[in-house]
């Protein structure tokens, strides 16, 4: 949607409130519009009154722990989430954003657990394999990472970030070809990703590549140098 199809919500949803109406699906239209703008906290005092006008709706529920999240209030978005998921334990993007929000909190057994809940009900997309991949990595399952951040690259091939999450399950994992492939993909797809010259470095070092180790290494350290 563009700014102007935002405008143009919140504009119907004002036309509705206006006219009387209470109940809480004018206010998550609204909220969901201001969310669009960039606007948390607004969204927030709408969701707000929708959660009092109506507490069982887990759609209510989804959209202002979206809102907390963008205010960095993330207990609050964690018992929001808790609350959809318990009143809709079908709906896999409940799950999802849960594990968003327990991967922030580096929550790590929580958020594998959340992302294979979303997986097993369907949510067979990049995001929730790389999630679950990720939690897998911090969990030590190199192993499982590594499978499931290759079912994600098989959804979204041209991903920096799995790219080099893959590559350091495979180089922990003792697969330093392998992860130097991965790291030079993240490079490739974001040609100033500092975090995979760094580590394709060290996985040259492992090679006992020192001449390209330290190639990367000093490419890294230009790159910081000009971020400051």
């Amino acid at each position: 949607m563009t700014t102007a199809d935002f405008h143009r919500a919140i504009d119907a949803a004002d036309a509705v409130i206006n006219a009387g109406d209470l109940s809480a699906a004018p206010r998550l239209a609204r909220a969901r519009a201001l969310l669009g703008l960039s606007r948390p906290a607004d969204a927030l005092a709408d969701l707000d009154v929708a959660v009092l006008t109506n507490p069982y709706d887990p759609a209510v529920r989804t959209c202002r722990a979206r809102a907390l999240v963008s205010l960095g209030r993330w207990q609050g978005a964690i018992d929001d989430l808790d609350t959809a998921v318990r009143l809709d334990a079908g709906n896999p993007q409940a799950w999802l954003q849960r594990a968003l929000v327990r991967q922030e909190l580096q929550l790590w057994a929580g958020c594998e657990a959340d992302c294979s809940r979303a997986i097993a009900l369907g949510a067979n997309f990049a995001d929730a394999w790389r999630i679950r991949g990720h939690a897998h990595y911090r969990l030590g399952n190199l192993d499982a990472a590594a499978k499931d951040l290759t079912h994600a690259l098989q959804l979204s091939p041209e991903d920096a970030e799995t790219h080099y999450r893959r590559g350091l399950a495979l180089r922990d994992a003792g697969h330093n070809h392998a992860a130097v492939a991965d790291f030079t993909a993240a490079i490739t797809f974001h040609n100033r990703y500092t975090e995979a010259y760094v580590a394709r470095g060290k996985a040259y070092a492992s090679l006992d590549d020192m001449t390209s180790a330290r190639s990367d290494w000093a490419a890294a350290a230009q790159m910081l140098h000009q971020s400051h």
